[in-house]
Order: structure tokens, then C-alpha cells, then sequence
């Protein structure tokens, strides 16, 4: 192998390591992940599909270490089960058709709007209830149905829609959520990064590369997540929301 292909699967690991460890603690990752993956010189859609693959490895470790010291809600999960799932099998249709123009686009305009709902406060659209819904609400359902479409299309961003949307439905705290948020998130991209690789929008090797960084990353996230608590997530939610502004701006010189 190549000296620069070594220093091109370095570079992936590193990045797979850092993506996972900002998406299990606040989501967003992929606003920084995929303008690098890009600027390397992957073609936009391409980027797409190579990025969740350790994203989707990412979520995984950090659920598994979260369920294990009793943070995932099951009873939760599994009342958002199927608006997640009919979401995604609709946002894999509308996935495989966007070519590499289009998709950049929507990037762009995606970046802006994660910007703007990072800073919106869970209560925003009035107090959060004191426990979670007993049963799925038609709200709730169409809430997650529409998320679940935009995440298996774009992936960017969606962490924080998921955090507004679950701190508002739940009313639960924000590692809690963490936990939630990251096991839905695994299951819309079990069905998207699927749809990818059958239309050959996956570089596989640098995916797996960023895939062993990922599963760190996860690992990484989620012991942050109970050292640190709610406050350390907020903070990091505001820095990655000032990262995207900075991004945004450069980009536009």
C-alpha cells in the first residue's frame, strides 16, 4: 500500500474517531465530516455514503454502552419504532435518486437551518411534559416520521432536530435523550447506508477505516457523557453550532 493511501486511511480513522465522539454527545458531527470528506476529494454523494458508515458504527458502540448503564429508554424506543422505520423506507427512495449536484445544494441550505435549531430552546414551543407519554401521539408520530425522512436523506444535522424533538416529546434529561436519539438514529441508518451501498455510493475502504475510529469515538462520547453530564452536552452543542457558523462563512468568501 501507498505511503499516501496509509496517510489517507490515518486521516479517516482520526476523523471517524472525532465525528462519533461529537454525534453520541450532541449530534452534528457530519457538518464538519462531510465538507472534509469533500474537500479530500470524494465525490459529494459518495462522502455521503462512505460517512455512515462510521456514524452508524459510532451509534451503535455508544448505545451499547449507554443501555448497559441503564440510560436508554426501551419502552421509549420502541413507541418511536415505527415512525422511524416508515420514515426511513421513505427517505431511502428519495436517497438513491439525488446525484452530486443537487446533493450539495441541500447541504449547504441544511447547514443553515442545523445552525439555526441547535440554538432553539427545547421549550420553545412551550414546556416539555413532566413524564413521557404513556403512548405515541399522532404529533409525535408524524414529529419522528418527518426527522426519520430528513435524516436518511441528509444525515446532517439530524442529531440536533432529534434533540428538540425528544427533549419536547419526553421531557426526559439530555443524556437520556443522548441515548434515545443515538438508538433511533441507528436504525434509520441501517436502512440508508443499505440503500447507498446497493447504488455503489460507498467508498468501503475508507469507511471501514473511519468505522474503527467510530466505534473509539462512540465509546469515547458516551463516557464523556456520564463524566461530564448535561451541562458539559449543552457547551458542546454550542460549540459545534459556532463551528458551522465559522464553516458557513468561510464558505461563502
Amino acid at each position: 500500500m501507498e505511503t499516501s493511501s496509509i496517510a489517507m486511511l490515518a486521516i479517516f480513522f482520526g476523523l471517524g474517531t472525532l465525528v462519533s465522539c461529537i454525534n453520541s454527545i450532541a449530534g452534528g458531527g457530519s457538518t464538519l465530516s462531510l465538507p472534509i470528506m469533500i474537500f479530500l476529494g470524494l465525490p459529494p454523494t459518495v462522502a455521503n455514503g462512505t460517512n455512515r458508515i462510521g456514524i452508524l458504527i459510532g451509534n451503535i458502540s455508544s448505545v451499547a454502552n449507554l443501555r448497559k448503564h441503564g440510560y436508554l429508554n426501551t419502552r421509549l424506543y420502541w413507541q418511536l419504532f415505527p415512525p422511524t422505520m416508515i420514515g426511513a423506507l421513505f427517505g431511502v427512495f428519495f436517497l438513491i435518486k439525488l446525484d452530486d449536484r443537487l446533493f450539495q445544494g441541500i447541504l449547504s441550505v441544511a447547514i443553515c437551518l442545523v445552525v439555526v435549531m441547535s440554538n432553539l430552546k427545547k421549550n420553545i414551543l412551550g414546556k416539555p411534559p413532566e413524564h413521557p407519554p404513556e403512548h405515541a401521539t399522532w404529533g409525535g408520530f408524524f414529529g419522528f416520521l418527518a426527522v426519520s425522512i430528513y435524516g436518511c436523506v441528509m444525515q446532517v444535522g439530524v442529531g440536533f432536530l432529534q434533540i428538540f424533538a425528544l427533549s419536547r416529546y419526553t421531557g426526559l434529561d439530555l443524556i437520556h435523550v443522548n441515548a434515545l436519539k443515538n438508538a433511533l438514529t441507528t436504525t434509520f441508518l441501517l436502512v440508508s447506508t443499505l440503500g447507498l451501498a446497493l447504488t455503489g455510493k460507498v467508498n468501503w475502504l475508507l469507511g471501514l477505516s473511519m468505522a474503527l475510529g467510530a466505534w473509539l469515538g462512540g465509546y469515547i462520547g458516551s463516557k464523556l457523557q456520564q463524566k461530564k453530564g448535561n451541562v458539559f452536552i449543552t457547551r458542546f452543542i454550542s460549540v459545534t453550532s459556532i463551528a458551522m457558523a465559522v464553516y458557513l462563512i468561510y464558505d461563502l468568501l
